[in-house]
């Protein structure tokens, strides 16, 4: 892993930071890893949390057949003339 040493750090950015990673109750560079992360978009644990979550809360009740989009889009089509 890659490790990166900020220079010239505004006093408040630091201390917001501190306080950030505080209020979470997490260190200082784990709070900045985390804001990292972030910036370049998501982990792929993360990701596959979220998908899952997804695929969970858009999943049809027990013996519901789930609808095609090819269906809905051919619906739409009719419907809009």
């Amino acid at each position: 892993m890659a490790g990166i040493k900020i220079r010239n750090l505004d006093d408040r950015v630091a201390d917001a930071l501190k306080a950030r990673a505080s209020a979470k109750g997490t260190s200082l560079e784990q709070e900045v890893r985390d804001i990292l992360t972030s910036a370049v978009g998501y982990d792929r644990e993360q990701l596959y949390r979220m998908l899952l979550e997804l695929r969970e809360k858009t999943r049809p009740p027990p013996g519901v057949k789930p609808t095609s989009s090819v269906e809905i889009i051919r619906q739409l089509r009719e419907e809009m003339g």
